[in-house]
């Protein structure tokens, strides 16, 4: 009887390491299919020791196996070497890093430009010799008319006709 419940004990690591194992390696569920073998073998010796150990051991995989997956996932892989090759990390970008031009549009606001293009809302205006994409703030604008900046929203300003 001691020997069977080692044999139990054995069997259940046995098969989370191979779940575990199967997560991090290309074996396209030989892992799986194995730790599911030991869980089916586990449970098997747990029904011949009493049907009630055996109704409690599947009652128990129920909740152990896919805590043990979730935790797998979250915690132990990505810390092995394995596991920081395989999954991806967010990238931590600064502030202004995706798009870097855009906190060049800050300094423009109240000053005066032309409209290069009609906008309606939308069009290009130059400044200091260079294009920029604004909206207008309301309305329709004319090419050439002359317009003020009122504000900077990432890569675009929003513009009104000057008077």
């Amino acid at each position: 009887m001691t020997g069977t419940v080692l044999l139990i004990v054995v069997l259940l690591i046995a098969a989370l390491l191979l779940f575990a194992a199967e997560i991090c390696t290309p074996t396209f569920g030989v892992l799986a299919v194995a730790g599911v073998a030991a869980l089916a073998w586990m449970v098997y010796l747990c029904f011949g020791l009493d049907p009630v150990a055996g109704l409690g051991s599947l009652i128990a995989l129920l909740f152990v196996i896919p805590a043990w997956l979730w935790v797998s996932v979250k915690y132990l892989i990505p810390r092995t070497f394995v596991g920081r090759v395989l999954q991806l990390r967010p990238r931590r970008a600064g502030p202004g890093e995706g798009t870097p031009e855009a906190g060049a549009q800050k300094p423009l606001v109240g000053r005066s430009a032309v409209a290069e293009t009609s906008l309606r809302p939308s069009g290009a205006i130059r400044i200091d010799g260079r294009r920029v994409i604004a909206t207008a703030e309301a309305g329709y604008i004319e090419k050439g008319e002359h317009v003020r900046i009122l504000r900077a929203t990432g890569m675009n300003v929003v513009v009104q006709k000057v008077e």
